[in-house]
């Protein structure tokens, strides 16, 4: 039975970096791996230009779909592009849309480990600092704290 993967992604070198690392030194032949990015209302309140209260894509459902676009472009070109050619799956991609802040990113993630199954999260740590880690939070902490499958933080140096 293959191991099915969850590699959380965005758009950064750090989680570029930590793809490269999982599948230079993770992954096996055979693994079902899945990749996820969480679209934060920030983020889509920034491209609509309206401020992040209202999470209302209904508005305009074209300034939405650019923020998918979005999405899906840097997730080809920071992942899917790199996968070596010896490898022979191709990642499914998840792309949802979420209320957001350091703890419900990682409950979404949590959330789509329990519901694919998934033998193990694999994630990148980014590089913030203790102070602004302190007020940010950390996504990578949550998700190790909360998370009922094994996790894999890969650090940078």
């Amino acid at each position: 039975m293959p191991r099915v993967l969850l590699f959380p992604v965005d758009d950064t070198e750090d989680s570029q970096k930590s793809w490269d690392w999982m599948i230079n030194n993770f992954y096996k032949e055979g693994d079902e791996v899945h990749l996820l990015n969480v679209i934060s209302r920030l983020s889509f309140a920034a491209t609509l230009g309206v401020p992040a209260v209202d999470f209302t894509p209904q508005i305009n459902r074209e300034a939405y779909e650019a923020v998918v676009r979005k999405a899906e472009a840097f997730i080809v070109k920071r992942f899917l592009a790199r996968l070596p050619s010896s490898i022979q799956t191709t990642p499914i991609v998840h792309i949802i849309k979420s209320e957001v802040d350091t703890n419900s990113v990682g409950h979404v993630i949590c959330m789509k480990a329990e519901e694919i199954k998934a033998s193990c999260v694999l994630m990148g740590s980014h590089n913030k600092g203790p102070v602004r880690e302190f007020f940010m939070g950390s996504v990578s902490q949550y998700v190790s704290h909360h998370c009922k499958v094994p996790v894999v933080i890969v650090k940078q140096p």
